[in-house]
């Protein structure tokens, strides 16, 4: 919503190149030349990604949410604090918003946990509502966002132990030549895209320098995109492109996933009816913070 490791053949060459003199090269010394023993080649060590760490370090240190727990309505315990927070990322990102408008959703709500932690508070988003916490005994719950996108105040109640941090599935695993730890995201949204131009330049490349993929006698209604003749050769097509343009990316089932860091990731549907080729206006669906794989 992968490239391969180069083996080192130098070692190899070496040694084929002294078994070759030894045996065919200079003058006859007298006594019986001895054939040298080649060099087998060094492999190359593979070095896992180096973990990233965590949005809140502060949540980090926190037990696991609870499992039973009971909320009610009663005085807000970190309201100051999320309002800083607030004000902070509006004054830090002036990009992600129109006055109270929420521009970048994803970006809103990371930022807001991060700012939070740097006062040494948990904070958490479940995909509605804000968790703040201290300890395991309790948390806040808040709503920073309306329906409409725009940025909200608004103290919802507290939960007894505490919600947060919330419980997310683990990363998942990392595509072949990325060089970037598993990431997951905690909220998305749909900002100004800006890998569009790679995704659909990738596109675009395939469909003039690999034309056998394609049949352009079937054409998608009231557009110009042919039907894509193998699916899952389309899409590793366009991720190895991707990757030769500094990428990450993996096709996770429906769309694919595209990131330079784990900052965020972008997502894009290319394909249309599970049959054709979509590029263009459209097939961006979204972007993830931090990224989604």
């Amino acid at each position: 919503m992968h490239n391969t490791v180069k083996k080192t053949w130098r070692p190899a060459l070496v040694g084929l190149a002294a078994l070759i003199l030894s045996v065919c090269g200079g003058k006859d010394s007298g006594s019986p030349s001895q054939p040298s023993v080649p060099v087998s080649p060094t492999p190359t060590p593979v070095v896992a990604p180096t973990p990233e760490p965590p949005v809140s370090a502060s949540c980090a240190k926190l037990p696991p949410a609870a499992d039973k727990y009971t909320c009610r309505t009663e005085q807000a315990s970190f309201k100051n604090e999320v309002d800083e927070a607030i004000d902070i990322v509006k004054a830090e990102h002036p990009e992600a918003f129109d006055g109270d408008k929420v521009l970048n959703v994803g970006l809103y709500i990371v930022e807001v946990i991060k700012a939070i932690d740097k006062m040494g508070i948990c904070a958490d988003f479940d995909g509605e509502e804000l968790g703040v916490a201290n300890s395991h005994n309790f948390n806040d719950q808040y709503d920073i966002l309306t329906a409409k996108g725009e940025i909200r105040r608004y103290f919802v109640g507290s939960c007894y132990p505490s919600v947060v941090p919330v419980a997310r599935r683990g990363p998942g695993g990392v595509p072949g030549g990325c060089s970037l730890p598993a990431s997951r995201e905690i909220s998305c949204g749909e900002p100004e895209p800006l890998f569009d131009g790679d995704v659909a330049g990738a596109i675009d490349q395939l469909l003039k320098t690999k034309p056998e993929m394609f049949d352009f006698t079937d054409i998608a209604r009231r557009t110009d995109w042919p039907r894509v003749k193998d699916l899952p050769a389309y899409y590793q097509a366009v991720i190895d492109i991707l990757a030769g343009k500094g990428y990450c990316a993996l096709f996770d089932g429906e769309e694919i996933q595209v990131k330079r860091t784990n900052e965020f990731s972008e997502h894009y549907d290319v394909n249309y009816s599970d049959k054709y080729v979509r590029t263009g206006p459209g097939s961006y669906r979204g972007a993830c913070y931090p990224a989604a794989f």
